[in-house]
């Protein structure tokens, strides 16, 4: 293996060149990390909501709602069935124009998402009996093939502002679909109280609206040429993301049903309530991944590209490790504070489950690294190895989950997600630096391991009281700081936010 453990050139002329591009990068990466939070921000605001006993009166239907949304979760990928990545990489890589790259996966997905969508409805009863427990909500199952086949079609235009690096409107489009779900939710659940098939019924209407609004976009770029030898290399680089997909989607979310299998329903809705908490940093891992594909795939053929992503790696460990602890310091007292003497952001009986919440971050922090060594099987064509590093994390986490929920409880599914993603972080590393090295100085990922290891240590074995925490994490702050970025990082890195306060006086 290549040496890895070097550090980047300081100030040479091709690292002036890459700061206005990684500038760029974290911009776009702020803005579509705006629009994913947004994006699941219905989920988050409706918590108090859904949690209620007023509007969802059984634990159990908070089970149901999490559980069929975790089946749309996981169908997405098999409606995609790898495209989107395929469209990203032949839009900027291909030989054949734009408008013949969309057109042919825009035709391709209409038909394989009607078939998928007949198939599902015609197998709702079995398909509930084995998601939900019960074939009686079978309605449930119809209502998500509705939902994934409009929210394919209507993710296609989204993949076209991606392209184009259009993130301000990728982000306004967000803000439309976020507005019409949580108007409509508010209209089915709070006033119409129809429970979990209300929410699915806002997200069919809000699915159509946006597909609606969205269709110019699309039709700029569809010229109703399909091209069965381009659709054969799509096919061929996107379908290893399929089996990538449905194995890093075990990874999120076969735990709800072994939860509920071993420990119950009730138990899963607590799960699945911190989960949601939890999720905050994968909202930016994956505002950053939306940013980070166009961005990676348009600088692949520069010399110092894989340069550019080592600085990128840094100043992900050094914001990522951040994040991990201040949500760790925080997060209890935030959920539960009695907001106006009137309402809490999590109900009292979900508040077992917010202690694992540190820890569902860290495996999200893995995932972030995850994501920055993909370039490799971009530039090289071989995605068939991430089924490699997904697959692993999926069977790890299935035999630790059974291994541990009957011994040890919830905690064993927690375990279960972090090792899980602790595997594909290594795995993707060792492969990927034989295919694509990436610089890596290990002194700093050393650096931001530790002061993610003294936040944690400080918080569950000393437990400070909340102005000693924001005290101690002010130093933990400065600590990863000097710990994570090297001199000229820090520099420039200060000298940013100074620019930034002088444009805003």
């Amino acid at each position: 293996m290549e040496n890895t453990n070097q550090e980047i050139p300081r100030e040479s002329g091709s690292v002036k060149k890459s700061i206005s591009p990684i500038r760029r990068l974290f911009h776009h990466s702020a803005i579509y990390s705006i629009s994913t939070s947004i994006q699941r921000l219905q989920g988050l605001i409706m918590t108090p909501i859904y949690t209620s006993p007023l509007y969802l009166p059984q634990m159990s239907d908070y089970s149901n709602y999490g559980l069929v949304y975790t089946f749309i979760a996981f169908m997405n990928f098999v409606y995609l069935f790898g495209m989107d990545s395929a469209f990203l990489r032949y839009y900027f890589l291909g030989k054949e124009s734009k408008k013949t790259v969309f057109s042919t996966s825009f035709g391709i997905l209409v038909l394989s998402g009607l078939v998928t969508s007949a198939l599902i409805f015609i197998f709702a009863k079995p398909l509930a009996e084995v998601i939900l427990f019960t074939g009686e909500l079978a309605n449930f199952i119809k209502l998500a093939a509705l939902i994934l086949f409009f929210d394919t079609i209507g993710n296609l235009p989204f993949l076209i502002l991606r392209a184009e690096e259009r993130a301000i409107s990728f982000t306004v489009f967000r803000i439309l679909r976020f507005s019409f779900e949580l108007i409509l939710n508010i209209i089915f659940v709070v006033v119409l109280k129809r429970g979990v098939e209300g929410i699915l019924q806002a997200n069919i209407i809000a699915s159509l609206l946006n597909l609606v609004i969205m269709s110019p976009i699309a039709i700029k770029y569809l010229n109703f040429s399909f091209k069965p030898s381009l659709l054969k290399e799509m096919v061929v680089f996107g379908l290893p993301f399929l089996p990538n997909g449905i194995a890093f989607m075990i990874i999120e979310v076969i735990d709800r049903f072994l939860v509920t299998d071993y420990l119950g329903k009730d138990v899963l809705a607590f799960y699945h309530a911190n989960y949601k908490f939890a999720s905050v940093l994968l909202l930016l891992v994956v505002g950053f991944r939306n940013a980070w594909q166009p961005f990676f795939l348009k600088i692949s053929e520069q010399k110092e590209a894989p340069a550019t992503y080592s600085r990128i790696l840094n100043y992900y460990l050094f914001a990522a490790g951040l994040i991990i602890v201040g949500m760790t310091f925080f997060i209890k007292d935030i959920l539960t504070f009695y907001y106006f003497n009137d309402f809490y952001l999590l109900w009292p009986s979900y508040w077992p489950g917010i202690d694992f919440i540190p820890w569902i971050l860290l495996s999200y922090f893995f995932y972030g690294i995850y994501v920055i060594f993909t370039p490799a099987f971009y530039i090289t064509k071989k995605s068939q190895y991430m089924v490699l590093f997904t697959g692993t994390g999926a069977i790890l986490n299935i035999v630790t989950n059974m291994i541990l929920l009957p011994r040890i409880g919830i905690w064993g599914a927690v375990i279960a997600t972090v090792s899980a993603y602790l595997s594909m972080f290594l795995l993707i590393y060792f492969i990927s630096q034989k295919l694509y090295p990436i610089p890596v100085n290990y002194k700093r990922l050393f650096g931001v391991f530790l002061t993610i290891g003294i936040g944690y240590l400080i918080y569950y074995i000393i437990g400070p009281n909340l102005p000693s925490r924001a005290i101690i994490f002010v130093l933990l702050c400065v600590l990863a700081f000097y710990t994570t970025l090297s001199a000229s990082e820090r520099k420039r890195l200060m000298f940013s936010v100074l620019d930034r306060i002088k444009v805003k006086k």
